[in-house]
């Protein structure tokens, strides 16, 4: 066979120029390899895929969410677990649900949105938006609850009654078909982060079947789906004091690695096995 031939008989000229159509890259030799405790590092934080300039001279935001994230769904959980007495629901949590939850997420949203790093801007935003909407809907000044009181103007009533609870219910659900998207997304970054949306997926559709039976009456079975919230916000909580830890070991230059699952590799694998078939394809044919 001719050197300058391929064995599909296309003369190596022509083969390049078709990978270089397909690719728009040529490729080019290289001795440098990644330890897999730096393979993990990079894809550590998924956001940073695409960074900015910025991005480089800034710390990472991300701790900081985690840390507003995990000191409030922590003692929230148990409250909804029921723990030592706790009751409530979370109304004794409303200082810490705006101040550390909402407002430490809307921060690190901001300045996700800064350094360019889009899916855990809109992760912390909406999540951050959806304690502030959480909270408010508990205190009497704005007025949320109360016309579904008897009388008109009492919240804790009007957050116990069945008219309340049906409608609020539906909150749940679009939270979950969010935590749905959010997991779909994360499939191309770690166990870690996935296993976050896992369990905060069944927080709120434990939460939308607990608020639609306590609507319908149905104390035994809303109490337990109340308790189930609380026991999977509880591992999810644990998660992000995992991935928190991670990502402070890390920030400090700290000699010891904490896996978390990288998943991206197995995404890459897929595409190159992609773009390998896309160029023998016409070659076959």
């Amino acid at each position: 066979m001719d050197s300058d031939t391929t064995q599909y008989g296309e003369t190596k000229a022509t083969f390049q120029n078709k990978e270089n159509r397909l690719n728009g890259l040529t490729t080019v030799p290289t001795s440098v390899t990644l330890s897999s405790e730096q393979f993990e590092r990079l894809y550590l934080t998924p956001m940073t895929v695409r960074q900015s300039p910025l991005a480089k001279k800034v710390g990472n935001p991300t701790p900081l969410a985690l840390g507003g994230f995990v000191i409030t769904t922590t003692p929230l959980s148990c409250c909804l677990m029921a723990w030592r007495g706790a009751s409530g629901n979370g109304i004794a949590f409303i200082g810490p649900i705006i101040f550390l939850g909402g407002l430490l997420l809307l921060i690190t949203s901001i300045l996700e949105f800064i350094i360019g790093n889009t899916f855990p801007c809109v992760v912390f935003g909406t999540i951050g938006g959806f304690w502030f909407a959480f909270a408010a809907t508990m205190i009497p000044a704005f007025n949320a609850a109360a016309p579904y009181s008897s009388s008109g103007t009492d919240t804790a009533a009007g957050l116990a009654s069945e008219a309340f609870m049906n409608t609020y219910a539906f909150l749940f659900i679009t939270m979950a078909v969010l935590m749905l998207v959010f997991l779909v997304c994360s499939t191309r970054i770690n166990v870690v982060y996935t296993a976050i949306f896992v369990f905060l997926l069944l927080v709120f559709l434990f939460l939308s079947a607990a608020y639609w039976q306590l609507g319908q009456g149905n104390a035994t079975i809303g109490n337990r789906c109340v308790k189930g919230a609380g026991a999977s916000l509880f591992v999810a909580s644990l998660l992000g004091f995992y991935l928190l830890i991670v990502q402070l070991l890390e920030s400090v230059g700290f000699p010891s690695f904490l896996p978390v699952g990288d998943l991206s590799k197995y995404w890459t694998r897929n595409q190159d096995k992609g773009e390998q078939d896309d160029v023998e394809r016409p070659a076959r044919q």
